[in-house]
């Protein structure tokens, strides 16, 4: 599949990775989100993730799996997965707090 670039959409992701880690953490502590990208390859997402949080004052744990196509960042309770599989978009839990399709 042909995904979109990040360079040209960077600033639009930057800010979509904002509102998905400012809504897991205004959960108090027990707030899950799920992105199933279709048009950007989760490769160049994690270069952003990674960039997103060396901002954080208290950073979370950064992972992908190649295999699965899934990034998981998270933080104690908190997390947040980014994927380009839809099997794991289709299986997700009905207690996730929120799910992004893009």
């Amino acid at each position: 599949m042909q995904y979109c670039s990040i360079n040209n959409n960077k600033e639009h992701l930057l800010k979509l990775i904002d509102w998905l880690y400012q809504e897991v953490i205004s959960a108090g502590g027990d707030g899950d989100a799920l992105w199933y990208s279709k048009y950007f390859d989760v490769k160049d997402i994690l270069k952003l993730v990674e960039e997103y949080n060396e901002t954080l004052r208290y950073k979370w744990k950064v992972s992908f799996d190649e295999d699965r196509k899934l990034i998981s960042w998270e933080d104690g309770q908190e997390g947040i997965l980014i994927t380009n599989n839809r099997e794991i978009y289709l299986n997700a839990p009905e207690w996730q707090q929120c799910i992004v399709v893009n």
